[in-house]
Parts: C-alpha cells; structure tokens; sequence
C-alpha cells in the first residue's frame, strides 16, 4: 500500500492521473491551483488495482470498476460487443437475476451505472457508505459468475438495435460522423464506432459474447476507484475478501496499426435535413503522446473557442459560416480530432473548406501570439480546477489513466508540458497534424442538393 499526496493540475482535455509519491509541484503564481488531494492505493496478487479517495463530507461511497477493454478490441465481426457486454451484465448472474443489480443499490437508497467507451467498460455504483461490501460484493459476482440465458440476450439485442436506430441512425450529426470515421479508419477498429455496426449487433452469438468477457474480464485487465466515507484499510480488506481469490488472465490485443493515410479523402453524404455541413478527421497520437498538450492549445485556438480564430473570421467576419467546432479522442491508440463547420448554404461548401485551410496556414505562418497562449493555458487549467473538485471525479481519473496507460502520474507530465509550451510547438502541432493529405473530408448535404 502506497500513499501520495499530490497538487492536482492539468491541461485541456488531457485526462489525469496521479502517482504514488508525495511531491510539490512548482506553480506559476498567476495560474490557478487545485488543493491537494490525498488518496491511497494497493494491489492484489492477481493484478487488480485499487485506488481510494477519502472524503466525509456525507456518508456515502462511489464503486467504480474500470475494464481495460472497449471498441476498439473488437473486431469488425463483432463490432460493438463491448457495449452489448454491458448490457448483458446486467441481465445476471448464478445468484443475481435480472436487474438485480438495480434493485438491490435501489433498496438502500443507491444507484448503479454503466458506460462503454473506445477504450474502456466501466461500472459503478453509488451508495451508503454503510454498505460499501454489497457493491464490492455484486461486482466482484459480475467479474466471474455472468449467466447468459439465450432468450433474455435475445431480447437486449433487440434493445441495443433500437438504441442505434434512435442515437445513431436517426441522428444526422452522428450517423454522418460514423461514415466520416469508417473512410478515415481502413484497419484499426476505430473503422466502427461504439455501438457497432447493426449485422454485428443482431449477430451476435451467446458463444462470442462468452468468449469476450471471459477474455477480458479478470482482475489483472482491471481498476478499481472508491470514492467517499470510507477507510482505506477497510476497502482493501474488501477486496482482498471478494476478488484475491480470482485467477488472472493471459490479455490479448489485436494490435491492428492503422497504415498511414497519405492522400486526402473524400465522401458525400445525404441527409434529410435543411442544414449542410462539413466534417474533417485529423490523425493524433494516442492520449499520453506528449504532442497532446499543443494540439489541445492548438484545437482551442483554431476552433474550439467562441473567440477562436476559425469563429472569428469564417463566421463574425466573413460571414461563411453559422457555426464550428471540434473535440478529439484521447486512447490508448492513436485515434482523431473531429472538425465541424455549418456553412451558410451547400453553394459555399468548397469556399468554407478554402477558408479553414487558410487560417490553419495563416497560425502556421504568423504563429500564435502571447495573449493567445496565455488564455488558452488559463482556460485548460481553470477548468480542470472545477472538475476535479469532486473527489469522485479525481478518483475515476485516477482510474482511467491507470486503465489506458498504466501511468496514474501522467498529470505531472502533462503539466511539466503545459509550463514548457511555447507558441512554436503549437504551430508544428498544426504543421505535423492538420495535414490536408492526412485527413479524410465529408460533405453532408441535403438529400437532391
């Protein structure tokens, strides 16, 4: 068991993480701080790990189990099983019926949660802190007792299969971003999104979905955070109890490399909508790259801003555009930043796409100024300041970068970046990444137009 103490600071959408030592992070006075949080980890002989954040504000605790696996360990077969996985954990298990899970945290006034991502499955529960030992109790009795009856899965495929006809199918943003990623991605499994392609969804086998969580649902190819008014000792006494017993497994990955995308692409998508739009998928280096830091700088610049350069001039000057925007994707492989722009009409398409490109010119150019530079480390630092105030939110980052990176310290890189960044490294972030070779291009257009 280690214990740490760390100042807690990082940038943009760079996700967090911690370590094990106590250390004392040197500040510039003029950027805001975050307290000092105090956590404690341990790790059983099986590989599982554990991190706990005390807090005793009210008595209550956060469970929460990451699964090192997601979207993008599937195969194009089985596109999407991850998430189907979560759902099948919660039709049961040899002691547990269906729902059970609800029920029993419902009972003691708690809820449970799941979420499935590109590179993560996570489940959590959230409860009197008095009953700490039925949260571990169900999660470590869903890490290897899952009961799949034929016909209750039968029937969750059919719900998932509804899910993606409202959430992705029916939705023009989404279902237009999906036939972008999948011309992007040739090889990786970044070629499917998460809910996964509607074959595979009503394709699935009571054998695959065995077979994956069976692969991936063991100890080792696991994290876990507790979170609330709780003792360390007691959690990890807990976890002793419930998971020591558990046998760790050999974890395969299909270590798909995506082949460098050398000519731009193109499609042209149809849509039922009154609203044009143009979508652009840049290639980026996986989460931990230290290339993140300038693109996050960059992404907030360029676009991601009201005051942004792109907001600026394509739509309060020059009047081509309603609105942009972008967000990106930071996993433990390289995966994409995804630019929008809503141009004022489908005659003006190839005029918006000219004009983006000149603005990225024009930083490559010029290059950024000191007050540009400076707002946009201010921003990134402020809001991590909010959203690590929770101390459950501090515990599932502590998760996440462990999960994706086994690197819980990745904060303090993150933030010696952060210190070093120079206006220059943000122009050969544009220059290495916002290549128009190297990124794929959709139109979406009016159905006719």
């Amino acid at each position: 068991m280690k214990r740490s103490i760390l100042a807690l600071l990082v940038l943009g959408a760079l996700v967090i993480g911690t370590g094990c030592s106590t250390t004392q992070t040197k500040t510039n006075p003029e950027i805001m701080k975050i307290p000092e949080i105090q956590y404690e980890t341990y790790q059983l002989d099986n590989g599982l790990k554990i991190y706990v954040v005390e807090d005793h504000a009210v008595p209550l605790v956060k469970f929460e189990i990451w699964y090192n696996v997601g979207a993008i360990d599937e195969t194009e077969r089985i596109s999407g099983i991850s998430h189907m996985l979560e759902h099948t954990m919660f039709l049961g298990t040899e002691s547990l019926g269906k729902d059970k899970v609800h029920h029993l945290t419902k009972q003691v006034g708690g809820w449970a949660n799941a979420g499935t991502y590109y590179d993560f499955t996570m489940f959590e529960e959230e409860v009197p802190s008095a009953k700490l030992e039925l949260a571990m109790a169900i999660e470590a009795d869903r890490m290897r007792n899952l009961k799949i009856d034929p016909e209750e899965f039968a029937r969750e495929q059919q719900v998932v299969a509804q899910e993606r006809r409202m959430r992705t199918e029916n939705n023009f943003f989404v279902s237009s971003m999906e036939k972008i990623q999948s011309m992007a991605f040739t090889k990786h499994p970044l070629h499917h999104t998460i809910i996964g392609w509607m074959d595979s969804i009503l394709g699935y086998t009571v054998k695959d979905i065995r077979d994956y969580y069976t692969q991936y649902y063991s100890p080792n190819n696991a994290v876990v955070a507790v979170s609330g008014d709780v003792k360390p000792e007691e959690v990890f006494a807990l976890a002793q109890k419930y998971f020591g017993d558990y046998e760790p497994r050999e974890i395969t990955r299909l270590g798909i490399v995506e082949p460098e995308q050398t000519e731009e692409r193109f499609i042209k998508i149809e849509k039922v909508t009154q609203v044009p739009l143009i979508g652009m998928m840049y290639k980026i280096p996986r989460g931990n790259d230290p290339d993140i830091v300038a693109l996050n700088a960059l992404n907030a610049i360029l676009v991601n801003n009201a005051t942004s350069r792109v907001n600026s001039v394509l739509k309060n000057e020059k009047h081509l555009i309603m609105q942009a925007g972008s967000f990106s994707f930071e996993l433990r492989d390289p995966s994409y930043l995804f630019v929008y722009l809503i141009p004022m009409s489908v005659k003006s398409m190839d005029s918006v796409k000219e004009a983006f490109d000149a603005e990225v010119q024009r930083l490559i150019d010029e290059g950024v100024t000191e007050e540009e530079l400076a707002a946009v480390k201010k921003a990134a630092l402020k809001s991590k300041v909010f959203e690590l105030k929770n101390k459950s939110g501090f515990a599932s980052q502590l998760a996440i970068n462990t999960v994706r990176f086994d690197d819980p310290e990745l904060f303090k890189k993150s933030y010696q970046q952060l210190e070093a960044l120079t206006g220059d490294d943000i122009t050969a972030a544009a220059r290495r990444y916002l290549v128009p070779q190297k990124r794929t291009v959709g139109y979406v257009v009016p159905k006719g137009k």
